[in-house]
């Protein structure tokens, strides 16, 4: 009896756009959260947020033929700008990551009926009050698993929002959490 090996070639979890020299001013795209079958990446140029995609994660079959090539093993297909918006769609662009998370958590119930990341017991909240990056630091969490985490202890409660102040000169109010 033989044992058969599948390899799947995973998208990147960082990449540039136009790489290859052919683009003037390059976006970098960062992936923020996946599961097995939704992904959701930032688009930034020169470390500057400028939106947000949230997609399926779509397979090519080994052997699958593009353009002048045959893929070699199954591979991870992130979407071309056809797939994003309209009916049939498995992409959509989002303007902020608060829009962009609320999709992704949406896409990933459709896909498979759960949410990747389920709500902790804020016993692990920093003690007094604090922001989602100190909960994401206590906790191990990269900001947007932190996000999602403080999104579902507010609504069962367990957290409150105290307050927002301003912490730099630009950019938006910085909200701060305590335990209810």
């Amino acid at each position: 009896m033989s044992i058969m090996f599948f390899t799947m070639i995973k998208l990147e979890t960082q990449f540039v756009s136009g790489a290859g020299g052919f683009a003037t001013n390059p976006l970098t795209y960062k992936q923020l959260a996946r599961t097995a079958k939704v992904a959701i990446y930032e688009r930034s140029r020169e470390e500057v947020p400028i939106d947000y995609e949230v997609f399926r994660i779509k397979i090519l079959p080994k052997g699958t033929q593009v353009f002048k090539t045959v893929t070699e093993d199954d591979e991870e297909k992130y979407p071309g700008s056809s797939q994003f918006g309209g009916s049939g769609c498995w992409a959509w662009p989002m303007a902020t990551l608060t829009s962009a998370m609320a999709k992704y958590q949406e896409v990933i119930k459709e896909t498979d009926g759960t949410t990747e990341v389920e709500p902790q017991k804020v016993s692990t909240a920093p003690s007094g009050e604090f922001t989602i990056a100190e909960f994401g630091e206590k906790n191990g969490l990269e900001y947007p698993q932190a996000y999602l985490v403080i999104k579902a202890a507010l609504t069962n409660g367990s957290v409150k929002l105290v307050r927002e102040e301003r912490r730099n000169a630009r950019g938006k109010a910085t909200k701060i959490f305590a335990k209810a």
